[in-house]
């Protein structure tokens, strides 16, 4: 019988390049490339298990000589730095898991069998300069049989060069390569007796907050540096550790209650100039450590601890753009994929310390957290989609019973621990990235239903999470937890806040978004000395702040329609305004607010009882009417030095003495809302920024979605045209 023809395949080369052969052997484009004794057709069915074998003795011989160049590059330079922050070491680990000498699940997408897969991209990262992978694949081969090829020699190298300025950092065009930096940085330092109080009063006070740090490792690594200082064993410092210790100082002294200001012997005026200090110190440490080129969980502590104080001094945009750099590096180090503790996996040497990988979460879960938090003032974007995510919450776990060397053990999550706030946070912005998607593509207003009900089931748990014994911040965080809520909830139900007063059918909206600012502000009033403390937190203030808004577009509507009501609202809104006042000293953000929210009240009793409901008129709308004249005429009021710097201006903000007096329209204010449609004012905004109209330092871009964007946009596409929805139309 015939053997059946079949068609002339094209020659390996040209296969493997993607270009087209004239499948003749030689064919012509090998002859072109000389390479004629190369050509050679594929034969699809000339497979076997030699070639397969072949394959594999070749990778692993070119792994082989890659261990040898990778150990012999490492012994020669200084490899980047993937230190744990405040965290042992994985060799001081009393008794290391049993698997830390296998392979890495964490890098790889392809499942821990996928060992040619891994092999051939651990080839890309040496070749392509992924520092961070090529040194997690280091150690990873240093762990198993290559390990005693290891030199010890580099640690004097790498201390010896710490002194002074490296050749090619950035920093030597602009400083003297002599010059002991580590030197310099220290002198920012302390004394030793107020370092101590002043730690013990961050973790006291304020660490639940953020909850990024393990306190027993920061403790010793701070008890470290002190010997270190003391002995002169200046080289044995790692910087990344001293910046999280001179941020830990910062916010300790920003936020320094009355109590432990005394007991240092020190003014207001004093604790904000160093805190200043202390923060600059901290960049300070953070560019000389190139934490853009090399990095560590250490660096990621310091700049969620940065952004905190970043906020507060109205910094809102470079803690965002920061934010972005952050989050990309924690992706590099693999902290997005580090599962949950009790999953039977294998981690590299890397990760190999399991206080490290707990500490990983909290980190990883609060670059979450602010980037779904703050997506809405962005666009509704954000950097981490959530099926990119493979990192399993923050065990619910306090710090004293996570230690090296010892299995995690999780409390019930109906058990207090200082991880109960920070675990219930996660659960609301969970909820809030679900609305900012829809934002992006509505689904109907039964959505908003279904999210109301599980907002409303989680607010209703909260209590039950904070019963029994507990430290004194178990307070705070049960009253923020349930603003959060609160807030959520409102940000669900504004969209249709105006509409609502129109149409029954959002009738429940509104009675909810008035009902969730009117809780807002009676949680922070329950307690004056504890929302004294509270509100020097941005996020808090700001929370404060859009229930307040809230509350005056609800005036506005009382007094359009002689409701009996308006001295309740106007009381409301003045025991907000009093309640901002408290921490004005504090923070810039507050300065903002509280001038904001005067001028609003200046110029409402001034507003007719029976406006215009002529459509199409956004200029007749009281409340809209009130918020275009106080932002432009505060912005013509209002320079920002070009070089200010956080916490710079601590006087009172000069917007308000533009926006306390009542405006007038002015040509100036005539001429801008002639330059846009006036259904398109709010949602313009870009406009009057690039023309300059928005020049003044609180209208950032937290400041503009608080005021413009806040209200006026309409997410769900359920207004009329899509436009601007006038509240006062008939």
């Amino acid at each position: 019988m015939a053997t059946p023809s079949r068609p002339i395949q094209s020659c390996f080369q040209c296969r493997k390049r993607k270009i087209k052969c004239n499948r003749s052997y030689p064919c012509a484009p090998c002859i072109l490339r000389g390479e004629n004794d190369a050509c050679r057709e594929v034969d699809k069915h000339d497979s076997s298990s030699k070639t397969t074998t072949e394959i594999i003795e070749d990778l692993l011989h070119r792994v082989s000589t890659l261990e040898a160049a990778v150990l012999k590059l490492t012994d020669a330079q200084n490899a980047p730095r993937d230190e744990p922050s405040h965290l042992p070491s994985p060799s001081a680990s009393a008794s290391p898991p049993a698997h830390q000498n296998g392979p890495s699940a964490i890098r790889s997408s392809f499942g821990r069998n996928s060992t040619d897969e891994d092999v051939a991209m651990m080839l890309e990262d040496f070749a392509m300069g992924h520092r961070v992978n090529r040194t997690r694949a280091t150690q990873d081969l240093e762990a198993g049989s290559y390990a005693n090829h290891r030199s010890s020699e580099p640690e004097v190298t790498i201390n010896a060069v710490r002194l002074g300025v490296p050749d090619g950092h950035p920093l030597a065009l602009l400083i003297d390569p002599s010059t002991n930096i580590a030197n310099r940085l220290l002198l920012s330092m302390l004394p030793e007796a107020q370092t101590r109080v002043l730690i013990q009063f961050y973790f006291d006070r304020l660490d639940w907050y953020s909850k990024v740090l393990h306190k027993p490792t920061f403790a010793a690594d701070n008890q470290a540096l002190m010997i270190n200082i003391l002995s002169g064993n200046v080289g044995a410092i790692r910087i990344g550790f001293l910046a999280v210790h001179y941020m830990v100082m910062c916010l300790a002294l920003h936020l320094i209650e009355p109590s432990i200001r005394d007991q240092l012997g020190l003014d207001f005026a004093a604790t904000s100039d160093l805190a200043r200090r202390m923060y600059s110190a901290a960049q300070a440490c953070l560019y000389y450590d190139e934490f853009i080129g090399s990095h560590s969980l250490e660096h990621l502590q310091c700049i969620i601890l940065m952004g905190l104080y970043q906020q507060n001094h109205d910094e809102s945009d470079a803690h965002w753009a920061l934010m972005g750099s952050a989050i990309k590096i924690a992706q590099n180090l693999g902290m997005s994929r580090l599962g949950s503790e009790g999953e039977p996996r294998q981690y590299s040497a890397a990760w190999s310390s399991v206080v490290k990988r707990e500490v990983a979460r909290r980190v990883w879960w609060m670059l979450i957290w602010d980037d779904w938090s703050n997506a809405a003032a962005h666009n509704g974007t954000y950097s981490i989609h959530p099926s990119q995510n493979h990192t399993g919450f923050p065990a619910n776990v306090n710090d004293c019973d996570l230690v090296e060397g010892q299995p995690l053990v999780p409390k019930p999550p109906q058990t207090y621990t200082q991880m109960t706030f920070s675990l219930c946070r996660l659960r609301f912005v969970e909820l809030y990235r679900q609305i900012v998607d829809n934002m992006q593509a509505p689904t109907g207003y039964g959505f908003v239903l279904d999210i109301d009900r599980k907002i409303s089931k989680t607010i209703l748990e909260l209590p039950s999470h904070f019963l029994g014994p507990g430290p004194p911040v178990k307070s705070f965080e049960l009253t923020l937890a349930l603003v959060m809520g609160e807030t959520r909830r409102l940000r669900l139900h504004r969209p249709f806040l105006f509409r609502g007063y129109k149409d029954r059918k959002y009738a429940d909206s509104r009675i909810q978004c008035v009902n969730s600012a009117i809780a807002i502000l009676d949680y922070l009033k329950s307690d004056s000395q504890q929302s004294a403390l509270l509100l020097k937190w941005w996020l808090v203030l700001f929370y404060g702040f859009a229930a307040a808004v809230v509350l005056f577009i609800d005036l506005c509507h009382q007094k359009a329609e002689d409701r009996p009501d308006l001295d309740i609202r106007r009381r409301q809104l003045r025991e907000a305004l009093d309640l901002f006042k408290t921490s004005e000293h504090v923070s810039a953000v507050s300065r903002n607010a509280i001038a904001l929210l005067e001028g609003l009240l200046t110029v409402e009793p001034g507003m007719p009882s029976k406006p215009s409901r002529k459509r199409g008129a956004p200029d007749d709308e009281p409340f809209e009417r009130v918020v275009k004249r106080i932002i432009i005429d505060a912005s013509r009021n209002v320079t920002v030095p070009s070089n200010r710097s956080p916490g710079s201006d601590l006087s009172p903000s000069p917007v308000a003495n533009s926006v306390v007096s009542t405006p007038s329209t002015s040509s100036s204010l005539e001429y801008a809302l002639q330059s846009v449609s006036g259904n398109d004012l709010f949602v313009s905004g870009a406009l009057f920024r690039d023309e300059g109209i928005f020049s003044g330092s609180q209208f950032d871009d937290q400041t503009m979605a608080q005021i413009s964007q806040l209200l006026y946009n309409d997410p769900y596409g359920f207004l009329d045209g899509g436009g601007l929805l006038t509240g006062f139309e008939a």
